[in-house]
């Protein structure tokens, strides 16, 4: 058996590292793991990928084009098992599985009731969905991330109890840790420094994050904050555009290795409206990072206890998020130990 992970490029984000660390469990594990991306060869995965796994290359520009040509390339490759995560690359892989009575095991990268689609985008999102309703009981399993998202994913497809399970998300602790060492603080200035990582988009809330540092800056002049992601849609273009920003607040953009970011900084903060499953607060925690968050998932609560790691507090409030930021900061002595990750339950997905 061969697993194939199927990727629509090479852009780095949340559900794409955590197809990565899977692989390379699978790969851990004894499993052949290759990966075949739907688009061309240029993206910062690239070199995260080759030379460690086989990758195959579709040279598609959209999803949907690249439907026959994943047809022709599994249909001699009668020992493959697909894997896909992220919807519109899953409605492809979810089709070729049909077509050649291949299995495939899709994980869902975020809750199927998230409201927080707008426009265009909405319609698109509308359209994904009603589709998955009528391929994803074709499907081998289906991941959810959380428990939470489960029970969404069981009302939403009306899907059998027994196709769809939760497996929360893997971290690979021993990865990040390597990243980090050696490089020095990227920070100036007394702090203290604000980290988040993670695209500027609505999700993310950046407005309730900048709002909230005005305030720990009025309690705490030196305080820094630094905001690492992409930063080049439109919406973030026009939302940065009408905020506040001053030289206290360092906006950085996309960077292939954040880690060094979190290492030195002093507080991580996640602002987001909504989550699937928060990757990049658990890589803060491998740093044994003090953390003020939002409660955009309910699984946050599991992961953050107050006074003893961080603190939390209701998503879209400034107030409530600067007090967190603030209590935070004086937190020490922290000892995170991430073990919600069931290894055995995934990999005997692909048996």
């Amino acid at each position: 058996m061969t697993c194939y992970f199927i990727l629509p490029d090479l852009c780095a984000g949340g559900a794409e590292r955590v197809a990565i660390t899977l692989a390379r469990i699978l790969k851990e594990e004894g499993y052949v793991v290759k990966f075949v991306c739907l688009g061309g060869e240029q993206g910062e995965m690239r070199t995260w990928l080759i030379p460690e796994f086989e990758v195959e290359f579709l040279h598609c520009r959209r999803v949907l084009y690249a439907i026959p040509k994943l047809k022709r390339l599994f249909s001699n490759r009668r020992d493959a098992i697909l894997f896909s995560s992220t919807e519109h690359t899953s409605i492809a892989t979810l089709l070729t599985g049909k077509h050649l009575g291949l299995p495939v095991i899709v994980r869902m990268p975020t809750m199927p009731k998230n409201k927080l689609y707008s426009g265009f985008i909405w319609q698109k999102w509308r359209v994904i969905h009603v589709v998955s309703r009528w391929l994803l009981p074709y499907a081998k399993k289906v991941i959810a991330q959380t428990d939470t998202m489960r029970s969404q994913i069981l009302q939403y497809y009306h899907l059998p109890e027994e196709k769809v399970l939760t497996i929360n998300n893997p971290i690979d602790k021993a990865y990040i840790l390597s990243s980090a060492e050696g490089h020095p603080s990227p920070y100036e200035g007394a702090g203290p420094h604000y980290l988040t990582v993670g695209n500027i988009s609505y999700a993310k809330s950046i407005e309730t994050l900048v709002e909230a540092f005005k305030k720990v800056k009025a309690h705490t002049p030196t305080a820094r904050l630094t905001i690492v992601g992409r930063n080049d849609s439109d919406y973030a273009r026009n939302l940065l555009s009408h905020l506040d920003i001053d030289e206290s607040i360092n906006i950085v953009g996309f960077k292939e290795n954040p880690y060094p970011y979190m290492k030195h900084c002093d507080v991580f903060v996640l602002s987001s409206r909504m989550e699937g499953f928060p990757n990049v607060l658990l890589e803060a925690m491998c740093f044994n990072k003090p953390i003020a968050c939002t409660t955009c998932v309910p699984i946050i609560k599991k992961l953050v206890k107050p006074g003893v790691n961080g603190y939390y507090c209701a998503t879209e409030s400034p107030e409530e998020l600067a007090r967190c930021m603030l209590d935070a900061a004086r937190l020490t002595d922290i000892h995170n130990n991430y073990d919600l990750f069931d290894k055995n339950s995934f990999t005997r997905l692909f048996e």
